[in-house]
């Protein structure tokens, strides 16, 4: 709602003594009051996370009908209490390699321990921004062909060191096929994988997963979330700049974040 101008205030009728032209200074502060009102309510609402879009087709091993990311070591039962750990990622991003490069095999770890509920969220924009579709959504694809195998991991590791060093050049349906034999997809598993990746099996519950993390407000990557503690070069900074940085040092930064 604009803010209103006392300049043009509603002329006056007549010429009446003692009388007041437009609104009184107490209704005129009142109308001003319920325009900033409207305004912060608007603001926050623009601002916050959206709700998620429901999906109903094909779903990975890990995922759900949430569309929300895979869990690699989604049959452990955990005990409560347990930390979740939430990375939102692009296979084309070169932050999210060092962030892999550097504590991927001990959040994996980790997870596998039961130690912490490790969640990742794949997403697609760089395909767009790089002008290099479908690059990003079929190497997600694989990843999601892969934790049908119960190879989720070891592809994701595949993946990012097999990154192109030019950033831009993107991957092939053949590079796909490659990280799921690096990760020790084979035989009749393998033969499944491959077919998986050939009909882009899971397009729709990648498109979905991506959707929603823009819907959770992540517009950069990587991104991570400790129990929904953001780290990022702005927030719990020198956390995120170990994880991307200091090889081995997940143990310490989650250790970190659960003091504060």
């Amino acid at each position: 709602m604009p803010r209103p101008d006392p300049a043009r205030r509603p002329a006056t009728t007549g010429t009446t003594t003692g009388t007041t032209t437009g609104p009184s200074r107490l209704v005129f502060i009142g109308v001003i009051a319920a325009a900033v009102i409207v305004a912060v309510v608007i603001a926050v609402f623009l601002n916050r996370p959206e709700s998620h879009q429901s999906y109903d087709g094909a779903v990975p091993a890990g995922g759900s009908s949430a569309a929300d990311g895979i869990n690699p070591y989604h049959s452990l039962s955990l005990p409560t209490g347990v930390p979740t750990v939430e990375v939102y990622e692009d296979f084309q991003c070169p932050f999210c390699k060092d962030l892999e490069t550097a504590n991927g095999d001990a959040m994996l770890a980790q997870a596998k321990a039961g130690k912490i509920r490790l969640i990742w969220h794949p997403v697609t924009f760089l395909e767009d921004n790089l002008k290099n579709a479908p690059s990003s959504t079929i190497a997600t694809n694989g990843l999601y062909c892969a934790a049908d195998a119960h190879k989720a991991g070891a592809y994701h590791r595949a993946a990012f060191a097999g990154q192109p060093e030019k950033e831009g050049a993107g991957f092939s349906v053949a590079d796909i096929k490659k990280f799921g034999r690096q990760a020790g997809i084979d035989g009749a598993a393998r033969t499944k994988f491959d077919s998986c990746v050939d009909k882009v099996r899971y397009n729709g519950f990648v498109s979905a997963t991506a959707d929603n993390a823009g819907r959770d407000g992540v517009n950069s990557t990587p991104s991570v979330f400790i129990d929904g503690e953001e780290l990022s070069p702005t927030k719990n900074s020198q956390e995120y700049g170990k994880l991307l940085k200091t090889p081995d040092s997940f143990d310490s930064v989650l250790a970190s974040m659960e003091a504060k």
